[in-house]
């Protein structure tokens, strides 16, 4: 029995052991169409294997990338209070981004750097948009109106990719997915 909970209990320190060494969540967020966000610490060490001596020493030296691509559609209904029918209507807004990134070191009170606050789009970045579709939640002149509460927006291929480079190298940061 002793020997059952010797193991037992070296089983639960294992356990805690690979708990413990898991790496985190990722911790960045960027608003695509802006090229704002915020990029934590940790995400670059991981992407290079760095210490907090490494990248203490070497974050003047890391940039950032962005290649994003979304479609956000926004339905609508109109009323014509003369013959009493209805029209659907629809607003597409298909957004491609790629380029730099402008960043600051983010840093502690012992001005230590604690992550990157991505500031926006670099110079030669390009952010692009196209429209298709009738113009936002209008509808057509004379007796019609819009539909209180018929407007709904569903985004589609919201996609970004967030590269860090350094020197030579360069690797694409990932979410980890939350179930």
């Amino acid at each position: 029995m002793k020997k059952s909970m010797a193991l037992f209990a070296m089983s639960g320190i294992a356990a805690a052991v690979l708990f413990a060494t898991t790496p985190a969540s990722a911790d960045w967020s960027v608003d695509a169409s802006t090229g704002t966000g915020f990029v934590g610490k940790g995400d670059v060490q991981d992407a290079f294997g760095w210490n907090d001596r490494d990248l203490q020493a070497n974050h003047g030296g890391v940039s950032f990338a962005l290649t994003a691509e979304s479609t956000s559609t926004t339905t609508w209904s109109c009323f014509n209070s003369k013959n009493q029918k209805t029209q659907d209507r629809w607003h597409t807004v298909t957004a491609n981004t790629t380029g730099g990134l402008v960043h600051d070191a983010r840093t502690n009170p012992q001005d230590k750097v604690t992550g990157f606050l991505l500031t926006g789009l670099a110079e030669g970045s390009t952010s692009v948009s196209e429209t298709d579709g009738q113009n936002l939640n209008t509808c057509p002149g004379g007796p019609w109106a819009i539909v209180d509460g018929s407007s709904s927006t569903t985004v589609t291929g919201d996609e970004s990719e967030l590269t860090v480079r350094f020197a030579d190298h360069s690797q694409v940061l990932t979410h980890a997915i939350a179930e």
